[in-house]
């Protein structure tokens, strides 16, 4: 027997190891009152965690985590996980930002972070923003889910396609989506995964536009 919402053991007439049952649910409210997470896209645990690290399992998991996507996961001598019910929320170290759980999935806070909060990326390969009072990349969510992508970019090396950043839970599409995008060399192309890659195609390193790009993020 459990209680209902966080699911704490109970302890019943006679039972022996009581000590076994109260520690457990001293645990879970240990990982489940006021919750914070240390990152919400590791898909691997990490090979050294602290006692009572705590992780949202992103979709994909492998590893000791292979079979609890969206659960948290938190480290007691070894990894104890946690089923959220919908309208749990956690806050992410990683971004300082809150997330809740709509019962499918973990999505921004929007009604704490703001509508239309902007998140800056960081950029991969050897693509920098370019500059000149041109926005660096970044995108935003607003409260119908609409996601909104601007910037531009520039390689001082040279041309080269792939991703340039990843966006994070809540912000990505249900199914790969492709946009038409301008660049210095004419025309090239932006391909926004449902795994949240942004990437790029047909770029010029000296200029590669990212405005335009509007989808809605799964629901």
């Amino acid at each position: 027997m459990a209680t209902p919402h966080l699911a704490l053991p109970y302890i019943v007439q006679a039972q022996a190891q009581k000590e076994v049952t109260h520690n457990e649910a001293l645990n879970r409210l240990d990982v489940l009152v006021q919750p914070s997470v240390r990152d919400i896209d590791r898909t691997a645990p990490p090979t050294e965690p602290a006692e009572g690290d705590r992780h949202l399992v992103a979709v994909g998991a492998t590893g000791a985590w292979s079979g609890h996507d969206d659960q948290i996961a938190a480290w007691f001598a070894g990894w104890a996980f946690f089923v959220p019910a919908a309208g749990w929320q956690v806050y992410n170290a990683a971004d300082g930002k809150p997330y809740r759980f709509d019962g499918t999935s973990w999505r921004p806070d929007t009604a704490d972070v703001g509508p239309g909060a902007w998140q800056i990326p960081p950029i991969n390969m050897d693509w920098i923003g370019l500059g000149g009072g041109w926005q660096n990349p970044r995108y935003r969510i607003d409260q119908t889910g609409l996601v909104t992508i601007e910037g531009a970019i520039q390689n001082p090396t040279a041309s080269e396609d792939g991703v340039i950043f990843t966006l994070l839970p809540g912000y990505r599409p249900a199914a790969d989506l492709i946009f038409p995008g301008y660049s210095a060399g004419g025309l090239s192309r932006w391909n926004i995964r449902a795994s949240g890659d942004v990437e790029v195609a047909a770029s010029n390193r000296l200029f590669t536009s990212l405005s335009g790009l509007r989808f809605y993020a799964a629901s």
